[in-house]
């Protein structure tokens, strides 16, 4: 009788993530994985193929976590203001994570950004100017808005902005209400 496996691949995955929370990918290595579970790495190749396809999986494993984290898909109709106001505070919360994810180059940084894009049209979808506008009018209002959200969230993540959460919904309402007024401009001209 072939003996239960312990470590499954979620495990994985949730050992992954946690090397990625304490040391970004500076030693994402399969040694270092089997470390945090405590085990050899014998478990990490019986479940992936090599590094590369557990970073394609771990890719997948992100983007469920960040939606869950900054998206909260379960409210149907959360609103950019809270989407933008949860991704800076993930980055205030999780500097390390967040750079890992969003600053490096190790997991597909293009798939993350390309999940979280189609997440905001989602959510802006439900918004009282933005959602009575097509999707490629709405990309347009993310491409004034994203860059700005963006760029707080990676200067919290490093440290240069430490806001506290009434601040930072000040802020992130200044970006939406000034975004929206250049892009409702903009489509008037």
């Amino acid at each position: 009788m072939p003996r239960k496996r312990r470590i499954l691949k979620h495990h994985i995955l949730d050992a992954s993530l946690d090397l990625m929370r304490q040391e970004g990918f500076d030693r994402f290595t399969a040694r270092k994985i089997a470390e945090c579970l405590n085990a050899s790495t014998q478990p990490i190749y019986k479940e992936f193929k090599n590094m590369d396809d557990l970073k394609i999986h771990l890719t997948d494993y992100v983007i469920d976590f960040l939606n869950a984290r900054i998206f909260k898909f379960e409210e149907s109709e959360l609103q950019i203001r809270e989407v933008c106001t949860n991704y800076i505070l993930f980055a205030k919360q999780e500097g390390r994570l967040f750079a890992a994810l969003f600053m490096g180059r190790e997991l597909c940084a293009t798939t993350l950004h390309e999940s979280i894009y189609d997440s905001l049209h989602e959510v802006l979808s439900y918004h009282e100017l933005a959602g009575q506008h097509t999707k490629a009018e709405r990309n347009e209002l993310l491409d004034i808005i994203w860059p700005a959200v963006h760029g707080y969230a990676i200067l919290t993540a490093q440290g240069k902005y430490n806001m506290s959460e009434e601040e930072l919904i000040n802020k992130i309402n200044h970006i939406i209400d000034n975004s929206i007024k250049v892009w409702h401009s903009g489509l008037a001209a």
